[in-house]
């Protein structure tokens, strides 16, 4: 587990206070990751932060010989795993809130592949305007997510989506997909009107045909300005991307999200 919590960049000291926990709590550490493993993660839901993470980081062991099994590398095993060290720092360091996400990667149906990630994911949603887009509901997809702590570059998005067509079709070539999918507010069809011509997050949006979008903003709001203001002056200007959301806000302008699609054969 050292190795594991070392490799991924875990802060020290939330190192060191996982790992005593799991010399003082072994048992029953082994006996959650057991049910969590053969049962579902629910398990956890009423434990702390810290046990939530050695539980998780007990449970990565499993997923390593799965990745042994599907002649993964070890390089993608820990740079999938890393996530666990993000949402750690999003905790503030004092262990795992988010494991109903990082169970995804447990269960090695998300992988880190560069500077995205990518997840299976058979196309269910309920809210989605199926006439809009290029398969049918219950199609089987490769969902994209971006990872948050690195800037998005498109070239490093180009090569991701070309390492993620490489990996499932050698490590999962039963799996039957046509699109990769992302709903993203970077995916928002009117950011073009407050972000500057020719800046990363656009270029990201050129990589997908936009097929839906709505003014859910929520998402928009967390990630440039951190929370929600009940009145919009009040939003901060510390970074351009701020200085310009929120002017296009004030202008009578909506922020929302979009959904994207690439046809895997055009990468």
């Amino acid at each position: 587990m050292k190795e594991l919590a070392e490799k991924i960049g875990l802060n020290d000291n939330l190192c060191a206070s996982v790992l005593s926990l799991c010399e003082k709590k072994e048992n029953k550490i082994n006996k959650l990751a057991k049910k969590c493993t053969q049962h579902g993660f629910s398990a956890l839901a009423h434990q702390n932060d810290l046990m939530k993470l050695a539980v998780c980081l007990t449970c990565a062991k499993h997923a390593k010989e799965q990745y042994k099994c599907l002649k993964i590398s070890d390089d993608i095993f820990y740079d999938t795993m890393s996530d666990i060290r993000i949402w750690c720092e999003n905790n503030g360091n004092k262990g795992l809130k988010n494991y109903a996400w990082i169970q995804n990667h447990l269960k090695s149906e998300l992988f880190r592949l560069g500077r995205l990630q990518f997840q299976f994911y058979t196309c269910n949603n309920p809210l989605y305007d199926y006439s809009r887009l290029p398969f049918n509901k219950g199609e089987k997809t490769i969902f994209v997510h971006i990872p948050q702590g690195e800037r998005l570059i498109y070239s490093d998005c180009v090569n991701s989506l070309k390492a993620a067509k490489a990996f499932f079709a050698e490590h999962f070539p039963d799996y039957d997909y046509k699109f990769f999918i992302c709903e993203s507010w970077l995916l928002y069809e009117d950011n073009w009107r407050f972000m500057k011509s020719g800046c990363n997050i656009l270029q990201f949006q050129s990589l997908f045909d936009i097929v839906m979008s709505s003014t859910d903003d929520r998402q928009a709001i967390e990630r440039i300005f951190g929370k929600r203001r009940l009145i919009k002056k009040n939003y901060p200007e510390n970074t351009s991307l701020q200085k310009r959301a929120k002017k296009f806000m004030l202008d009578g302008g909506k922020m929302g999200e979009g959904l994207g699609v690439i046809n895997k054969n055009e990468i």
